[in-house]
């Protein structure tokens, strides 16, 4: 849960502060270094693959948060 918690932070700093395809980009190197982790260290399962969609999940939500925060604090001209 302190993961979880911890990409949501990071995912409303960026979609605080950059467009989507950072986290794009950052998602992708979340999955890349997450399976093969866990494919070194115990066979890879639906719960693993779970944990995984929503540390996803987390992540694109805080920025999601992030980018609505971030879109009130710039004015447009």
């Amino acid at each position: 849960m302190l993961i979880a918690a911890l990409l949501f932070v990071v995912g409303v700093l960026e979609g605080w502060r950059y467009r989507a395809q950072m986290v794009v980009a950052s998602s992708m190197l979340i999955a890349l270094v997450c399976l093969p982790l866990w494919a070194l260290t115990a066979t890879i399962d639906a719960e693993k693959l779970l944990v995984l969609l929503a540390y996803l999940a987390a992540h694109q939500s805080g920025y999601l948060v992030g980018a609505y925060i971030g879109a009130g604090l710039h004015r447009d001209r």
